[in-house]
């Protein structure tokens, strides 16, 4: 097995692990927010950022032999954000708590299409990554436009999406699992295909 095949892999489990646990700890949040809800956050906020780091370590290198390496970075770094800003969302005002997440939604959204453009010929997949996207643009105008929110809903919206993310990064890691049992790490789109 190349190393990237084995990078590669390591990446789905990487996925599949954070988007269950992401999955597990927003759904607990979501349905039983009182007891849960701030220990979830630091537990999402934790797995997302080590595991962004993992997920960035992983693009680095791999970035030789894989074209779409930019994306897994963009991934990695998303996640880490994700992580930084659950973590530290205690101590912002409110204004200042909405603005970024309105931008990271955004960003995710740009994240979400560039993979749909990148992974084009995938119909399937590429529909799934341009809804994420709307979505992703939905919540960010949301929390931009509309700041009377109140902090409860704000976490109680916060363990939805991070449910909700968690479920994408799990089916990510599933079908990057699938794809490299069809095709072996070698037909994958490589750096030299593109140049």
């Amino acid at each position: 097995m190349s190393t990237a095949a084995r990078e590669l892999r390591q990446l789905s489990q990487t996925l599949i692990w954070r988007g269950t646990l992401m999955f597990a700890l927003g759904s607990a949040a979501a349905i039983w927010p009182e007891p849960v809800l701030i220990g979830a956050m630091i537990a999402v906020g934790v797995i997302a950022t080590l595991l962004g780091l993992y997920e960035m370590s992983i693009a680095i290198s791999v970035r030789r032999r894989i074209a779409a390496w930019t994306l897994i970075l963009a991934n990695g770094s998303a996640a880490f954000a994700f992580g930084l800003l659950t973590l530290g969302a205690p101590r912002l005002s409110l204004h200042v708590g909405l603005v970024i997440v309105g931008l990271w939604f955004l960003a995710c959204a740009g994240f979400a299409w560039r993979a749909a453009i990148l992974w084009w010929p995938l119909r399937t997949l590429r529909l799934a990554l341009i809804g994420w996207g709307v979505v992703d643009v939905a919540l960010g105008v949301l929390a931009l436009v509309y700041p009377a929110a109140t902090i409860f809903a704000l976490l109680f919206f916060g363990a939805v999406y991070a449910a909700a993310f968690g479920a994408w990064q799990a089916a990510e890691g599933l079908w990057l699992r699938r794809l490299l049992h069809q095709r072996p790490a070698h037909h994958l789109p490589s750096v030299h295909a593109h140049a």
